[in-house]
């Protein structure tokens, strides 16, 4: 987990690193993972592994600050699409309950009563990516429809 999730992610990071300090600044922004604020049991490698990712890009965002470097994450929760689907689909099969009611068992623990399209988290990344996002760095977007709170 640690390899792929944290690693791999940081050494993306750090690849484009010294690219971004020559052009005089730029913007990193890593896909994390609801697991770092709702742990779940036999996740533990794969949440500690994005709980990793989440103390980088703060320590990266005070490192890079001053290169002009921004550093954020976004948070996805549960996100529909083609995964989510096929596991919404197999539930039911595997339980005999409708693809409609396993979403509806999902949707019930996100406070705006559904599961974001994955564009949104999509949306997210190109937002913080951009120049509109110029003063943001260290922060964390939660893109799940209020499922942390819900």
């Amino acid at each position: 987990m640690h390899e792929v999730n944290f690693w791999g992610a940081l050494h993306l990071a750090q690849a484009v690193i010294p690219h971004m300090k020559a052009q005089g600044g730029g913007s990193i922004v890593f896909v994390n993972s609801m697991a770092v604020r709702k742990p779940r049991v036999k996740m533990g490698g794969y949440a500690t592994s994005k709980a990793a990712l989440f103390t980088a890009a703060q320590v990266l965002a005070k490192e890079l600050g001053p290169h002009k470097i921004r550093v954020n994450s976004v948070l996805p929760g549960w996100m529909w699409g083609p995964s989510t689907q096929g596991y919404v689909d197999y539930t039911a099969q595997k339980t005999g309950a409708t693809p409609e009611q396993v979403y509806a068992g999902i949707a019930d623990n996100i406070a705006l009563g559904y599961l974001p399209p994955d564009e949104d988290c999509a949306e997210a990344v190109v937002f913080l990516a951009s120049d509109r996002a110029r003063s943001i760095t260290g922060q964390t977007i939660d893109v799940n429809g209020g499922e942390v709170f819900a």
